[in-house]
């Protein structure tokens, strides 16, 4: 892989953190790798991938989409969301997922790729006045955003997918006159069916943006403090090894061997990292 940008410091540099990725093909039944990533200042899409551990300075974002299987041609959806995102930051401009969708679907896509479908998890992290690290949060399907506060035992999934499940939640929650907690959603071992993806961003033919409408996606911020980690990740991660299986993160964890040994979780899973998986560690100094 390529080496970050981030990771050339000038002499005013201030790092705030260290950052590290993985990327895998995995055993994925169509041979293809529809995973891609943004990592500080570039985009990758790479059947397997270790970054260097590499220190961080703000603003800086991290990202990743996971191409929808249920076509060939995923691949190529994820790679353009990545490719948005790179054009929005060089640009400095709000990445946002209505501005994703606009530039991935700026340009007629080959008829053959028309529906070809990818998620999204973001962060985009930057100094506050006070010193303060403000954390900004998007997600769009079902890659997901976790959040381990320094000294905490286990970590905490901050985003709630968007899928046919959660909706059923919701609307159970509606018809008892109540609001869904937090706690309901991503429950885990129900019929695969209900996992279907209701959001996504999506390839068209068409000859304007304008005829394809842009996912529903979900923002929230947070406020980090030192010590604490966030993790990105697709779901060929949280679906084979729940978050309650991770090891925690100390200041003396190497943040590369942690996604390995990640990484060799999936493989010995039950699922035996039957999809792609992609994971992206922070740890904030």
């Amino acid at each position: 892989m390529i080496p970050s940008l981030n990771d050339c410091p000038t002499k005013n540099t201030s790092f705030i953190a260290q950052a590290c990725a993985i990327t895998f093909l995995g055993n994925a039944s169509n041979n293809l790798q529809q995973d891609a990533f943004f990592f500080l200042d570039h985009w990758y899409q790479e059947d397997l991938g270790v970054m260097a551990v590499t220190p961080v300075a703000a603003p800086f974002c991290l990202a990743v989409s996971d191409g929808v299987a249920s076509s060939n041609h995923s691949q190529h959806c994820s790679k353009a969301v990545v490719k948005a995102i790179k054009r929005l930051w060089n640009d400095q401009k709000n990445i946002s997922s209505d501005n994703i969708h606009y530039l991935v679907n700026q340009t007629k896509h080959l008829s053959k790729r028309h529906g070809a479908a990818a998620t999204l998890a973001m962060i985009a992290c930057e100094l506050n006045s006070d010193e303060t690290i403000k954390a900004t949060i998007t997600h769009v399907g079902d890659s997901r955003v976790y959040w381990l506060p320094k000294g905490a035992p286990q970590w905490q999934c901050l985003t709630r997918d968007h899928n046919l499940l959660n909706e059923l939640i919701d609307q159970q929650a509606q018809e008892q006159g109540r609001h869904a907690e937090f706690s309901d959603y991503n429950r885990e071992g129900m019929a695969g069916s209900l996992y279907s993806i209701t959001e996504c961003f999506a390839l068209t033919s068409d000859d304007s943006y304008t005829s394809s409408e842009a996912p529903e996606s979900e923002s929230q911020k947070i406020d980090v403090s030192s010590g604490d980690c966030i993790l990105v990740c697709t779901d060929g991660i949280h679906d084979l090894v729940l978050s309650n299986n991770w090891q925690t993160v100390s200041a003396e964890t190497d943040l590369q061997d942690w996604l390995i040994a990640l990484k060799n979780k999936v493989y010995d899973s039950d699922g035996n990292a039957y999809d792609n998986g992609t994971a992206m560690v922070v740890r904030f100094d």
